[in-house]
């Protein structure tokens, strides 16, 4: 059976694969220390992996005001995901949910 479009359409690039949303999920609904230090470790691992951005301004822009309640280090960082190969994605992902386990744990 077909999915209705819409369900399609409103679909997350994250949405696909569970353990990248709950990751993002988490970043997303932690304080802002939490966020940033997150944002920080995505940005470093995805910079070592040898991903690069290429956004011009109108990219920016257009998504920023979008998101307006959110840090920009966090909105590159989910770019930086985004831009990842699907396995380095779950990898970084696994690695965020075990960073926030250790958290609560402590």
């Amino acid at each position: 059976m077909l999915k209705p479009m819409s369900n399609i359409m409103n679909k997350r690039w994250y949405d696909a694969d569970p353990v990248i949303t709950n990751a993002i999920n988490l970043i997303q609904n932690s304080d802002d220390e939490k966020k940033n230090m997150m944002a920080d470790f995505i940005i470093k691992e995805a910079k070592n992996l040898g991903v690069e951005l290429d956004m011009g301004a109108n990219d920016f822009d257009c998504f920023w005001h979008k998101r307006q309640d959110e840090n920009a280090k966090y909105f590159m960082a989910l770019e930086y995901l985004k831009a990842m190969e699907n396995e380095a994605k779950r990898e970084i992902s696994f690695k965020v949910i075990a960073a926030f386990k250790d958290i609560t744990e402590k």
